[in-house]
Formats: C-alpha cells, sequence, structure tokens
C-alpha cells in the first residue's frame, strides 16, 4: 500500500484548503456489475454517501472493487485503522500531497484524517465534493455514519456527516438487527425505540427495520435535496431471511421515502442481488 502525506499531521476539519475547484469531470467509463447496477450507479459523477449499521465499510470497498473509472473513497464520521489496509492508496487532506495523488489517477484512493487509536479520522464534509470536481476522479464514495459494529442504527443529533453535494445515498442494515433485542442489536437503542415505537427490550420487526430505514429521523436523516435514496438490506444469506427482507422492502418503498431497496450480502462475492423499487412491486434478481 502506497501512502501519500502524514497520516499524523492534519487535525480533522483542515479539508483540503488548497485543492483546485472549478474543474471538469472526465470519463468514458461504464460500470455493470450486479451490485452497481441494482444501486442505480451512474457511469460517473457520483458522489455515494453510505449511512446506517451492518455493512457500510464493507460497501465503500465493494464499490471501490467494482466501479468503473476511477474511484476516490473518503469518510466524514470515522474508519477503523485495520480497514485502511484494504485501500490501493492512502492520503491525508494534505493540499499538495491530496492533488499528486489525484493526479495519479489510481482508482481506490482512499482519504483519511489523522490516525486516533484503532480508528482514522474523517475529513470535513466539504471535501468529497470538491474531489469530484477533479478531472481524474470519475466518482467519490463516502462512509458518512458510524454504528460501533451493529447492523442497525438511530443517528444522534450531529449524525450523520452527509457531504452536501451527495448524488445518490445509501442507507445500510443487516438483517440480523432483528435476532435480538433493540437494546443489543442497535446502536443508540432509545432512539431506535422511540423512532419505531418498540420496546427497547424487543426485537424489532421487519415492518419496525423498514420504518427506521425510511424515517427522516432515522436512515434519510440529512438526505440533501435531489440525492436519490436507496436502502441496502445486507447479510441476507437464507430464504428465511429473504422473505423477511421483501417485507422490509416493500414496507421501506411504502413509504415513499426511498426509491430502491436492494437486497443481499455483501461479504459473499456469489450473493445475486434483488432489487424492488419503487416503480414496480416485483423484485427484479440480478445474478450476474
Amino acid at each position: 500500500m502506497q501512502r501519500c502525506g502524514s497520516l499524523g499531521q492534519l487535525q480533522r476539519g483542515d479539508g483540503a484548503r488548497g485543492l483546485s475547484a472549478g474543474l471538469d469531470s472526465e470519463s468514458d467509463s461504464d460500470s455493470d456489475s450486479g451490485l452497481v447496477s441494482s444501486l442505480g450507479v451512474r457511469s460517473r459523477g457520483e458522489l455515494v454517501s453510505i449511512v446506517g449499521g451492518g455493512g457500510k465499510s464493507a460497501l465503500l470497498f465493494r464499490l471501490a472493487a467494482e466501479l468503473d473509472g476511477r474511484v476516490v473513497l473518503t469518510t466524514t464520521t470515522r474508519i477503523f485503522a485495520a480497514q485502511i489496509e484494504r485501500a490501493a492508496e492512502v492520503c491525508t487532506p494534505d493540499p499538495e500531497a491530496l492533488l499528486e495523488a489525484l493526479e495519479r489517477g489510481r482508482s481506490g484512493l482512499l482519504v483519511i484524517g489523522d490516525i486516533d487509536g484503532q480508528k482514522a479520522r474523517g475529513v470535513a464534509p466539504d471535501l468529497p465534493g470538491r474531489l469530484l470536481e477533479h478531472p481524474k476522479v470519475d466518482h467519490v464514495i463516502v462512509e458518512a455514519d458510524g454504528s460501533r459494529m451493529r447492523p442497525a442504527k438511530a443517528p444522534a443529533e450531529h449524525e450523520p456527516v452527509i457531504a452536501p453535494q451527495t448524488t445518490l445515498l445509501v442507507a445500510v442494515a443487516g438483517i440480523d438487527a432483528l435476532a435480538g433485542p433493540i437494546r443489543e442489536m442497535t446502536h443508540r437503542p432509545e432512539r431506535v425505540a422511540s423512532l419505531t415505537d418498540t420496546p427497547i427490550d424487543q426485537p424489532l420487526t421487519p415492518e419496525g427495520l423498514a420504518t427506521l430505514l425510511a424515517h427522516p429521523e432515522g436512515g434519510m436523516k440529512s438526505a440533501p435535496a435531489g440525492a436519490r435514496r436507496t436502502v441496502l438490506i445486507n447479510k441476507v444469506e437464507s430464504v428465511e431471511q429473504a422473505t423477511l427482507a421483501e417485507r422490509i422492502a416493500l414496507e421501506v418503498l411504502a413509504s415513499g421515502r426511498v426509491e430502491r431497496v436492494v437486497v443481499g450480502a455483501l461479504e459473499d462475492r456469489n450473493s445475486g442481488w434483488r432489487l424492488y423499487s419503487a416503480r414496480s412491486s416485483d423484485p427484479a434478481d440480478d445474478r450476474r
């Protein structure tokens, strides 16, 4: 792994003040993988913000691997230091070092702040949009939320930290959020219980998880105006789980706040992706 700049020299919020703006993005690439097409990621110019729980980092790196073109990864919150090793290249927001890394045009660059114990700090929320303006960047993928390894969460007042230029918001939850009491299976369980009107010592129902994902103070909190909204239900590996996920998907779409729900398993490279969209009540299977 190549590193540019010093991982210890900047504090969160320093945010590439010298990064040039106003440049056109250029790409003749196209992408057509099962996950990418199911999420509805366009061939260029996407700023994808990932929120929720249950697989945000897995989705971040999976998109880096499957998207065509030049992809830059970053986080506006924190990311485990151990996960940094999955990146093709790592850079801090130091303006000179970052511009040099962008000019190399290598896909999979991860831009982070300082290493603080077992986690790396995030970047300022305006930086992802600046990164997308660079002519050698086709997509920027942002991990914009934290969940302390829980499969589902409700955001606090200061969460999530979504880049205002976001074009696609993806709220993630693991189907295993249904496997135990809210107190044990979710991050910020008091908020989850309140938003879903479910006792904190009871499990979420599929309908409760759908409510959480589609809620304007839950999975859709701080969604920028104009951003497309998608939900991904992760860790779905059995017929029983697929049945539960379908109930969740249909409830999410019924809210009218989400355009697509994608169901599958991020850590299983052989997993198919089932797409439910607001245009049709029938799922579409993508087994490519």
